[in-house]
């Protein structure tokens, strides 16, 4: 008998947000006794594209999900980037894809054929400066056979806390086999979980990996780092998104809101002290993280705010916001360095050179033009 959606949707909801949630059983054996859960992708275009780059075998970390009715799969959006269709420009595979299979690293006796991606989207930027596929980093797709040596996870969609045990299932390139790491939850911010663990062992092919929770369920996927007043964390986009997909959302990957352009007006009219007055009320509300760009990783609205500024002859004021952004914990290279020119600029030679010394601090890879900068601003009287 097939159970009408709204009673499903409600059990469901029922089975994964109740205060007492019930712990799978295979979570209470040892980690070597796991079910199969952390897969590879291999893909494959109909035009012969396979990955960006003929060293890639495959392109990071996938799983299956039980939604309590089907199977479906799962990995992480920016995946796209390195299983590439060159003739592709959005978040779009279905027509292109001639054969994407999931299956255990090192293992081929167990696999899951891709059926179809759920949330195609052509109109999404994949990649470049306007992308945002990693602000709601999931693709979901359809199953059209897999093995039952497979394990689905069944998805939790009640919020996470601070300091809750997780576990990051991963499949990473130069590893043998899919390992399994723990961490602890540090914060969430919209729909990013940021997860304390060792961040040594976080390696290239871990994206797509699923998280899931101290009693088995999955609670995001794994999309990348950043830093964080906590040091380097990694980031996971959590399953607020794949029940939006389910859902069939209206404008499921509308772009947030530039907050950069807010900090930027309100220099010009009310000055540095206002503009981060407001960025401190922006981040306060974590509501915020949901309409504004406050966590993108390709874009930080303070420095681009202090870019325009120094380009419109504004330099101590992006002084001003520069030396804010870096005490904040965005420590990049790049923003020492933004801040030393902007230091030159306004006259404060001290200043930059202290900057630049920051810079190769963060970043001592010779290519960092810090080098070339200190090198002439120490030699020069």
């Amino acid at each position: 008998m097939r159970i009408p959606n709204v009673i499903f949707h409600f059990l469901t909801f029922l089975s994964v947000t109740g205060f007492a949630q019930v712990k799978e059983s295979w979570i209470r054996k040892p980690i070597s006794e796991w079910p199969k859960i952390a897969l590879i992708n291999e893909v494959q275009f109909k035009n012969g594209d396979r990955y960006i780059d003929p060293s890639f075998k495959y392109a990071g970390t996938g799983f299956l999900i039980d939604n309590g009715r089907d199977t479906l799969a799962a990995t992480a959006k920016h995946i796209l980037w390195i299983a590439k269709n060159k003739q592709g420009k959005g978040t779009e595979i279905n027509t292109a894809l001639k054969k994407w299979i999931m299956r255990p690293k090192g293992d081929s006796k167990d696999s899951a054929i891709i059926d179809r991606l759920l949330n195609e989207d052509p109109n999404e930027q994949l990649e470049g400066k306007g992308s945002t596929v990693q602000d709601r980093d999931w693709i979901v797709f359809s199953v059209k056979q897999n093995s039952s040596g497979l394990y689905p996870l069944k998805p939790r969609y009640s919020p996470v806390k601070p300091g809750e045990k997780v576990y990051i299932l991963s499949c990473a390139y130069d590893d043998s086999l899919c390992t399994v790491h723990q961490g602890k939850i540090y914060q969430k911010l919209g729909m990013d979980i940021l997860i304390k663990r060792d961040m040594k062992a976080h390696k290239g092919g871990c994206s797509g990996s699923p998280v899931i929770d101290a009693n088995g369920y999955l609670i995001g996927v794994i999309s990348g780092s950043t830093g964080s007043i906590a040091g380097n964390v990694s980031v996971a986009i959590s399953t607020e998104y794949l029940q939006d997909v389910l859902g069939k959302k209206m404008k499921l990957n509308e772009p947030k809101k530039d907050y950069g352009e807010l900090i930027y007006g309100k220099v010009l009219t009310e000055g540095t002290a206002a503009a981060i007055k407001l960025y401190k009320a922006l981040v306060k509300d974590p509501n915020n993280y949901y309409l504004y760009n406050l966590r993108s990783p390709n874009r930080n609205g303070l420095r681009e705010t202090a870019e325009r500024l120094v380009e419109s002859g504004r330099s101590a004021e992006a002084v001003t916001i520069m030396k804010f952004n870096n005490n904040i914990g965005f420590r990049f290279y790049e923003n020492y360095n933004l801040l030393a020119k902007a230091e030159l600029a306004s006259g404060n030679k001290v200043g930059a050179i202290k900057a630049y010394r920051a810079s190769i601090k963060a970043n001592n890879d010779k290519e960092n033009q810090a080098y070339a900068e200190l090198r002439r601003l120490v030699n020069k009287p």
